[in-house]
Protein backbone atom coordinates (compact mmCIF):
# COMPACT_ATOMS: atom_id res chain seq x y z
CA UNK A 1 0.00 0.00 0.00
CA UNK A 2 1.37 3.49 -1.45
CA UNK A 3 1.82 5.90 1.52
CA UNK A 4 1.40 8.60 -1.06
CA UNK A 5 -2.17 7.45 -1.58
CA UNK A 6 -3.77 6.53 1.49
CA UNK A 7 -4.78 10.07 2.55
CA UNK A 8 -7.77 12.04 1.34
CA UNK A 9 -6.60 16.06 1.15
CA UNK A 10 -8.65 17.99 3.77
CA UNK A 11 -10.87 20.47 2.67
CA UNK A 12 -9.25 24.39 3.42
CA UNK A 13 -10.34 27.88 2.90
CA UNK A 14 -7.77 31.08 2.30
CA UNK A 15 -8.29 34.05 4.89
CA UNK A 16 -9.87 35.86 2.38
CA UNK A 17 -12.50 33.10 1.68
CA UNK A 18 -13.81 33.22 5.05
CA UNK A 19 -13.72 36.68 5.88
CA UNK A 20 -16.04 36.26 3.02
CA UNK A 21 -18.12 33.63 3.86
CA UNK A 22 -18.49 34.89 7.45
CA UNK A 23 -19.39 38.57 6.42
CA UNK A 24 -22.43 37.08 4.38
CA UNK A 25 -24.21 34.87 7.03
CA UNK A 26 -25.49 35.50 10.60
CA UNK A 27 -23.39 33.77 13.64
CA UNK A 28 -25.82 31.46 14.31
CA UNK A 29 -25.62 30.13 10.57
CA UNK A 30 -21.48 28.95 10.77
CA UNK A 31 -19.56 27.09 13.20
CA UNK A 32 -15.91 29.19 13.82
CA UNK A 33 -13.55 27.19 15.97
CA UNK A 34 -10.27 27.73 17.17
CA UNK A 35 -8.62 24.86 18.15
CA UNK A 36 -5.61 26.38 19.82
CA UNK A 37 -4.78 26.28 23.35
CA UNK A 38 -6.70 28.92 26.17
CA UNK A 39 -3.95 30.85 26.24
CA UNK A 40 -3.32 31.43 22.69
CA UNK A 41 -7.23 32.13 22.59
CA UNK A 42 -7.35 34.54 25.10
CA UNK A 43 -4.27 36.33 23.66
CA UNK A 44 -6.22 37.19 20.35
CA UNK A 45 -8.92 35.20 18.58
CA UNK A 46 -11.10 35.59 15.78
CA UNK A 47 -14.42 37.79 16.76
CA UNK A 48 -17.00 34.89 17.17
CA UNK A 49 -15.02 32.12 17.21
CA UNK A 50 -15.35 29.54 19.69
CA UNK A 51 -12.57 27.66 21.54
CA UNK A 52 -12.41 23.87 21.54
CA UNK A 53 -8.26 22.38 21.60
CA UNK A 54 -7.29 20.20 19.30
CA UNK A 55 -6.71 17.40 21.67
CA UNK A 56 -10.48 18.04 23.34
CA UNK A 57 -12.36 18.11 19.92
CA UNK A 58 -12.72 14.34 19.51
CA UNK A 59 -14.46 14.19 22.71
CA UNK A 60 -16.36 17.36 22.15
CA UNK A 61 -17.81 16.76 19.03
CA UNK A 62 -21.76 17.04 19.78
CA UNK A 63 -21.19 20.30 20.99
CA UNK A 64 -20.99 20.87 17.58
CA UNK A 65 -23.74 21.64 14.85
CA UNK A 66 -23.07 19.01 12.05
CA UNK A 67 -25.71 21.02 9.80
CA UNK A 68 -23.68 23.94 9.75
CA UNK A 69 -20.38 25.20 7.74
CA UNK A 70 -17.35 24.64 9.85
CA UNK A 71 -14.13 26.58 9.89
CA UNK A 72 -11.51 25.40 11.93
CA UNK A 73 -8.61 27.75 12.81
CA UNK A 74 -5.73 27.99 14.39
CA UNK A 75 -2.14 29.21 14.46
CA UNK A 76 -0.60 28.50 11.24
CA UNK A 77 -2.87 25.99 9.72
CA UNK A 78 -1.42 22.66 11.10
CA UNK A 79 -3.63 22.16 14.23
CA UNK A 80 -6.72 23.16 12.59
CA UNK A 81 -6.01 20.22 9.68
CA UNK A 82 -5.65 17.57 12.19
CA UNK A 83 -9.10 18.92 13.38
CA UNK A 84 -10.84 19.17 10.08
CA UNK A 85 -10.06 15.57 9.98
CA UNK A 86 -11.66 15.09 13.04
CA UNK A 87 -15.11 16.19 12.10
CA UNK A 88 -14.50 14.84 8.53
CA UNK A 89 -14.66 11.44 10.02
CA UNK A 90 -17.34 12.50 12.21
CA UNK A 91 -19.64 12.72 9.41
CA UNK A 92 -19.00 16.45 9.40
CA UNK A 93 -19.93 17.26 5.72
CA UNK A 94 -19.20 20.89 5.74
CA UNK A 95 -15.55 21.56 7.67
CA UNK A 96 -12.50 22.88 6.45
CA UNK A 97 -9.47 24.25 7.61
CA UNK A 98 -8.47 28.15 7.18
CA UNK A 99 -4.88 27.95 5.33
CA UNK A 100 -1.83 29.83 7.61
CA UNK A 101 -4.39 30.28 10.13
CA UNK A 102 -4.53 33.13 12.22
CA UNK A 103 -1.45 34.32 11.24
CA UNK A 104 -3.01 34.57 7.67
CA UNK A 105 -5.93 36.31 9.16
CA UNK A 106 -3.94 39.20 10.10
CA UNK A 107 -2.20 39.10 6.68
CA UNK A 108 1.12 37.75 8.69
CA UNK A 109 2.00 35.32 5.52
CA UNK A 110 0.93 34.14 2.30
CA UNK A 111 0.49 30.26 2.83
CA UNK A 112 0.45 27.78 5.20
CA UNK A 113 2.44 25.08 6.15
CA UNK A 114 2.48 21.53 4.13
CA UNK A 115 -0.23 20.11 2.98
CA UNK A 116 -1.75 16.85 5.67
CA UNK A 117 -4.19 14.71 4.63
CA UNK A 118 -6.77 12.47 6.64
CA UNK A 119 -6.23 8.77 6.77
CA UNK A 120 -8.51 6.42 3.73
CA UNK A 121 -9.07 2.85 3.54
CA UNK A 122 -11.26 1.20 1.21
CA UNK A 123 -11.82 -1.68 3.06
CA UNK A 124 -9.86 -3.71 0.76
CA UNK A 125 -6.69 -3.80 2.45
CA UNK A 126 -4.90 -6.97 4.11
CA UNK A 127 -4.05 -5.74 7.43
CA UNK A 128 -0.96 -6.46 6.32
CA UNK A 129 -0.70 -3.70 4.27
CA UNK A 130 -2.29 -1.75 7.10
CA UNK A 131 0.16 -2.47 9.29
CA UNK A 132 3.18 -2.11 6.62
CA UNK A 133 1.96 1.58 6.32
CA UNK A 134 1.72 2.27 9.99
CA UNK A 135 5.44 1.60 10.03
CA UNK A 136 6.88 3.30 6.95
CA UNK A 137 4.82 6.87 8.50
CA UNK A 138 6.68 5.61 11.91
CA UNK A 139 9.70 5.78 10.38
CA UNK A 140 8.99 8.84 8.41
CA UNK A 141 8.20 10.39 11.71
CA UNK A 142 11.01 9.42 13.34
CA UNK A 143 13.31 10.74 10.25
CA UNK A 144 11.46 13.90 11.12
CA UNK A 145 11.87 13.84 14.92
CA UNK A 146 15.41 13.37 14.76
CA UNK A 147 16.53 16.08 12.02
CA UNK A 148 14.35 18.53 14.55
CA UNK A 149 16.53 17.04 17.82
CA UNK A 150 19.48 17.99 16.04
CA UNK A 151 18.19 21.26 14.55
CA UNK A 152 17.14 22.24 18.15
CA UNK A 153 20.30 21.24 19.54
CA UNK A 154 20.57 23.47 23.49
CA UNK A 155 16.77 23.69 23.13
CA UNK A 156 14.94 22.22 26.22
CA UNK A 157 12.89 21.22 23.05
CA UNK A 158 15.45 18.90 21.63
CA UNK A 159 15.30 16.71 24.63
CA UNK A 160 11.34 16.06 23.99
CA UNK A 161 12.25 15.28 19.68
CA UNK A 162 15.16 12.82 20.75
CA UNK A 163 12.39 11.08 23.12
CA UNK A 164 10.06 10.96 20.96
CA UNK A 165 12.83 9.29 18.30
CA UNK A 166 13.29 6.59 20.65
CA UNK A 167 8.97 6.49 20.78
CA UNK A 168 8.72 5.50 17.23
CA UNK A 169 11.77 3.15 17.44
CA UNK A 170 9.13 1.43 20.14
CA UNK A 171 6.59 1.79 17.68
CA UNK A 172 8.38 -0.18 14.84
CA UNK A 173 9.15 -2.65 16.70
CA UNK A 174 6.07 -3.34 18.23
CA UNK A 175 4.53 -3.21 14.19
CA UNK A 176 6.94 -5.79 13.31
CA UNK A 177 5.10 -7.86 16.82
CA UNK A 178 1.74 -7.05 15.38
CA UNK A 179 3.23 -8.15 11.68
CA UNK A 180 3.89 -11.61 13.06
CA UNK A 181 1.18 -12.19 14.72
CA UNK A 182 -1.29 -11.19 11.91
CA UNK A 183 0.98 -13.00 9.29
CA UNK A 184 1.50 -15.57 11.17
CA UNK A 185 5.27 -15.33 9.95
CA UNK A 186 7.04 -15.79 13.63
CA UNK A 187 10.22 -15.09 11.94
CA UNK A 188 9.58 -11.63 10.50
CA UNK A 189 12.75 -9.71 11.53
CA UNK A 190 11.06 -6.94 9.54
CA UNK A 191 8.41 -5.76 7.48
CA UNK A 192 9.28 -7.16 4.27
CA UNK A 193 10.53 -5.13 1.16
CA UNK A 194 7.18 -5.98 -0.84
CA UNK A 195 5.34 -4.24 1.00
CA UNK A 196 7.11 -0.59 -0.08
CA UNK A 197 6.87 -1.68 -3.86
CA UNK A 198 6.79 1.67 -5.59
CA UNK A 199 7.54 4.18 -2.38
CA UNK A 200 10.33 3.97 0.03
CA UNK A 201 9.63 3.52 3.56
CA UNK A 202 9.57 6.65 5.71
CA UNK A 203 9.37 9.21 2.86
CA UNK A 204 6.57 9.74 4.01
CA UNK A 205 5.06 10.46 7.67
CA UNK A 206 1.48 10.85 8.85
CA UNK A 207 -0.91 12.94 7.50
CA UNK A 208 0.61 12.07 4.64
CA UNK A 209 3.40 14.56 4.63
CA UNK A 210 6.82 14.03 2.73
CA UNK A 211 9.68 14.40 5.14
CA UNK A 212 11.92 16.50 2.78
CA UNK A 213 8.74 18.96 2.41
CA UNK A 214 8.24 19.31 6.12
CA UNK A 215 12.14 20.02 6.89
CA UNK A 216 12.13 22.62 4.25
CA UNK A 217 9.09 24.38 5.26
CA UNK A 218 10.44 24.64 9.49
CA UNK A 219 13.75 26.17 7.89
CA UNK A 220 13.76 29.62 9.15
CA UNK A 221 11.34 28.29 11.63
CA UNK A 222 10.98 29.10 15.17
CA UNK A 223 10.35 26.08 18.03
CA UNK A 224 6.89 26.91 18.31
CA UNK A 225 6.44 26.51 14.44
CA UNK A 226 8.23 23.13 14.84
CA UNK A 227 5.62 22.51 18.05
CA UNK A 228 2.45 23.34 16.02
CA UNK A 229 3.24 21.53 13.26
CA UNK A 230 4.31 17.65 15.15
CA UNK A 231 1.24 18.31 18.05
CA UNK A 232 -0.56 18.18 14.26
CA UNK A 233 1.62 15.07 13.22
CA UNK A 234 0.97 13.21 16.40
CA UNK A 235 -3.47 13.99 16.42
CA UNK A 236 -2.91 12.53 12.47
CA UNK A 237 -0.68 9.74 14.56
CA UNK A 238 -3.72 9.03 16.51
CA UNK A 239 -6.28 9.26 14.25
CA UNK A 240 -4.92 6.48 12.03
CA UNK A 241 -4.21 4.10 14.76
CA UNK A 242 -7.99 4.53 15.80
CA UNK A 243 -8.91 3.28 12.08
CA UNK A 244 -6.81 0.68 11.79
CA UNK A 245 -7.73 -0.55 15.38
CA UNK A 246 -11.18 -1.39 14.27
CA UNK A 247 -9.95 -2.95 10.96
CA UNK A 248 -7.89 -5.32 12.56
CA UNK A 249 -10.08 -8.84 12.93
CA UNK A 250 -7.10 -10.52 15.27
CA UNK A 251 -7.72 -9.30 19.10
CA UNK A 252 -4.15 -8.93 19.49
CA UNK A 253 -3.73 -6.90 16.63
CA UNK A 254 -6.72 -4.53 18.31
CA UNK A 255 -5.54 -3.88 21.53
CA UNK A 256 -1.68 -3.17 20.32
CA UNK A 257 -3.37 -0.73 18.12
CA UNK A 258 -5.20 0.43 21.31
CA UNK A 259 -1.98 0.69 23.24
CA UNK A 260 -0.03 2.79 19.99
CA UNK A 261 -3.14 5.13 20.48
CA UNK A 262 -3.08 5.90 23.57
CA UNK A 263 0.72 6.34 23.38
CA UNK A 264 0.40 8.79 20.29
CA UNK A 265 -2.61 10.67 22.88
CA UNK A 266 0.60 10.68 25.38
CA UNK A 267 2.77 12.17 22.99
CA UNK A 268 0.39 14.94 21.40
CA UNK A 269 -0.54 16.26 25.18
CA UNK A 270 3.78 16.66 26.34
CA UNK A 271 3.94 18.61 23.01
CA UNK A 272 0.83 20.95 24.12
CA UNK A 273 2.09 21.55 27.60
CA UNK A 274 5.48 22.12 26.15
CA UNK A 275 3.94 24.60 23.72
CA UNK A 276 2.10 25.94 26.56
CA UNK A 277 4.92 26.62 28.60
CA UNK A 278 7.43 28.30 25.79
CA UNK A 279 4.62 30.92 25.38
CA UNK A 280 3.00 30.93 28.96
CA UNK A 281 5.85 30.29 31.27
CA UNK A 282 3.37 30.32 34.43
CA UNK A 283 1.44 28.02 33.29
CA UNK A 284 4.38 25.26 33.41
CA UNK A 285 5.02 25.99 37.06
Amino acid sequence: MDATTAFRRIPTMSAHEVKDLLSGKNPGEYNLIDVRQPGEYEQGHIPGSVLIPLGELAGRVKEVDRTLPTVLYCRSGNRSRAAAAILLDAGFSHAVSMDGGIQAWKGLVAGGPPEAGMAYFSGKERPEELIALAWSLEEGSRRFYAAMAGSLAGQEAAGLFQGLVQAEDHHKAALVGVYREVSEDTSAASIPPRYFAGSAPGAVMEGGIPVEKALDWTRGKGVNDVLDLAIALESHAYDLYVKMERAMASEAAKRAFQVLAAEEKVHLERMVAMLDKRRFPDAGQ
